[in-house]
């Protein structure tokens, strides 16, 4: 009964177990126990409060009551209760409210706020990858893709004019169901086709700085703002300037938003020549043309020197791209004529970019079509034959696609441009045949240590060891030494080696031409057994020989058959510097012998070496291309020539 009863008062509410116990109190004392049916017949609890007389005499629990209250107290009291301490501990959920607080406190937290939901940052922005088939001419497409493009609108024409179809206009978003099907079929998707084909332009003003998005920074950088974006105001300066006119800053901002040189101009824009940019013209006149203050600039601060200047590329700090010269450099650049995109493009020609660098800005694609790829390009591979060719072997695809890295046959071919109107393929390194007691210290300490001449060997012609070795045989501290003291590949080949370090079949045409005329077989070349005429003074040779001797830059100094050794010491000043040489304010120095002056006139047996210029047989190319006087081929009779190689 008790059992029964506790759990029927349990299950009743607060004022209902209190009301029970005030009459079950009341009947006991009257000494009588309730029965069931009395508490379960008992009234239901008043509605109203209990009556002001009822008073709980109680003390106080120890610890508060489990459930709520039935009824909120009395109104709340106008001001809230101050504690002057903190309560014990925090409750663990953390209470929530709608209303922010009145204001904030006086003093920042000691520790930072932790929130369980992310921070709303914008999502860094990264640049979707290029889908490359959008860069391949028409008519290279196969002639399924040709039709998934037609399905897009394109044509021919539209196709390869980049910007040329409307519906490059639009975004991903504003394209039909079955115009994304197609441009799927092509490799895009949404941030592909929204970057690469429509750059964005199909964004309104404020979505283009949504977390997801982040490309307003980088209309902002090329000067757009909401007015210019909505036709309010003219668009920014930059819309008007052609790729290479952009400034560096200008030029990444809008590769981020994947432009490159030929969809940003649409159709492809080039100076004289078929350049992207307009050729520095003083870059390519030989070193004593230059004014003196360019050429005190580029001595001092560039580190110029004649050879290097001359022979274009040699220079160590054109390996350099702009961003790798240090500031100072920069400012010695730009003060003669230079910025950022002509360095980079004409004397640097992008060499130094990663391939990673290379497709950000596009300059890849032109590379590509000269056959490199990414491994070629870091090492891992060999370099693609376009590498190895001259000028004139390139195909004219291949030299229209190195015209747009401002390469043209004096740069590409890497050729001297020192004024050579002498007998020699090359220009005649003058401190080479200078004697050794006229060298300066400094000359003499590079020849002696890492080259190692002496006073003998270097005044004795073709005793010293090192002129064995061919140019690639050659340490890199040596070459740079080599190239210190006027002398480079061509020159050390032709000069000190003679080219006797190459094996026949790498010998180039004339070269080889030459090596016949004065008896030299390719069986004879790999035992390495001298002909006759090598054993007959410079005299001796006949007007044929002579010419075809000078074709690898022997004269009657250093050819092998003097009877006695010419040495350096023995000869005059003007005799070491002649030949075609020019003097520093840029005079050449005539020669001083009569022999040698006969070769260069024509003589009684009829002879004749053109001093003139002829594109047909000028190695560096095309006249108006070259800068200065180019070595000409001498003419040779043609019974000569039927007598030299009838054996062949």
């Amino acid at each position: 009964m008790a059992i029964q009863l506790s759990r029927h008062i349990l299950g009743q509410s607060k004022m209902s177990r209190l009301f029970i116990t005030l009459w079950v109190s009341s009947t006991i004392v009257d000494g009588q126990s309730p029965t069931q049916g009395d508490i379960l017949d008992s009234p239901s609890p008043p509605t109203t409060s209990p009556v002001k007389d009822i008073v709980d005499t109680s003390p106080p629990t120890n610890s508060p009551t489990v459930t709520p209250s039935l009824s909120p107290s009395s109104p709340p009291s106008l001001t809230p209760t101050l504690s002057q301490a903190p309560s014990r501990e925090p409750t663990d959920p953390p209470s929530l409210s709608a209303i922010p607080s009145q204001k904030p406190t006086n003093v920042p937290s000691i520790s930072p706020t932790l929130s369980f939901m992310p921070s709303a940052a914008p999502i860094q922005y990264s640049r979707p990858t290029r889908v490359d088939i959008r860069y391949i001419p028409w008519n290279e497409l196969d002639p399924e893709n040709q039709k998934i493009a037609m399905n897009l609108d394109y044509t021919n024409t539209t196709w390869n004019e980049y910007g040329a179809n409307p519906i490059e206009e639009s975004s991903w978003e504003d394209l039909t169901s079955e115009q994304t099907s197609n441009a799927s079929l092509l490799g895009y998707d949404m941030k592909s086709w929204d970057c690469w084909i429509n750059h964005y332009e199909g964004y309104r003003w404020i979505d283009m700085g949504q977390p997801f998005i982040q490309v307003l920074q980088w209309f902002t950088s090329l000067g757009w703002d909401i007015q210019s974006w909505t036709g309010k105001k003219e668009a920014p300066e930059s819309d008007s300037k052609t790729w290479y006119d952009l400034t560096s800053e200008e030029r990444f901002s809008a590769a981020q938003l994947c432009y490159s040189r030929i969809t940003w101009n649409e159709v492809e824009v080039f100076s004289n020549g078929g350049f992207p940019i307009e050729k520095p013209g003083f870059r390519f006149d030989h070193w004593w043309k230059l004014d003196d203050e360019v050429r005190e600039i580029a001595h001092e601060s560039l580190k110029y020197s004649e050879i290097t200047w001359n022979v274009l590329g040699l220079g160590a700090v054109e390996a350099r791209d702009w961003m790798s010269l240090t500031p100072s450099e920069r400012e010695a650049a730009e003060s003669i004529g230079w910025n950022q995109a002509t360095w980079d493009c004409w004397i640097n020609h992008f060499r130094s970019y990663s391939w990673e660098n290379l497709v950000f800005y596009g300059l890849d694609l032109d590379y590509q079509s000269l056959g490199w790829t990414d491994l070629s390009w870091d090492g891992t591979e060999d370099a693609p034959p376009s590498n190895d060719k001259t000028w004139n072997e390139l195909n004219e695809l291949e030299k229209q696609y190195a015209r747009k890295l401002c390469y043209f046959e004096d740069n590409w071919d890497m050729v001297d441009i020192t004024p050579n109107n002498g007998k020699f393929p090359h220009p005649k390194p003058k401190s080479r045949f200078a004697p050794w007691n006229e060298l300066s210290d400094d000359e003499k300490e590079i020849a002696a240590e890492s080259l190692q001449y002496s006073g003998k060997t270097w005044n004795s012609y073709g005793v010293a060891e090192i002129e064995s070795k061919g140019w690639d045989e050659l340490t890199p501290l040596q070459q740079s030494d080599a190239i210190r003291l006027g002398l480079y590949e061509r020159t050390w080949d032709c000069f000190q080696n003679h080219y006797h370090s190459k094996r026949w079949i790498s010998l180039e045409g004339e070269v080889r031409d030459a090596f016949r005329v004065l008896g030299w077989d390719e069986n004879g070349w790999a035992a390495n057994f001298r002909p006759p005429s090598y054993e007959n003074k410079w005299g001796r040779l006949s007007e044929m020989e002579q010419t075809f001797a000078n074709r690898i830059c022997y004269f009657e100094d250093n050819w092998p058959g003097q009877a006695e050794e010419v040495k350096a010491e023995n000869k005059t000043d003007a005799s070491v510097a002649g030949d075609g040489v020019f003097d520093e304010d840029g005079t050449e120095v005539e020669t001083g012998g009569n022999e040698e002056q006969d070769t260069s006139e024509t003589g009684e047996k009829g002879n004749q070496i053109d001093s003139g210029s002829s594109e047909s047989n000028t190695p560096s190319g095309t006249q108006e291309e070259n800068s200065g006087s180019k070595w000409v081929s001498p003419a040779v009779p043609a019974t000569l020539l039927m007598t030299a190689f009838g054996a062949w």
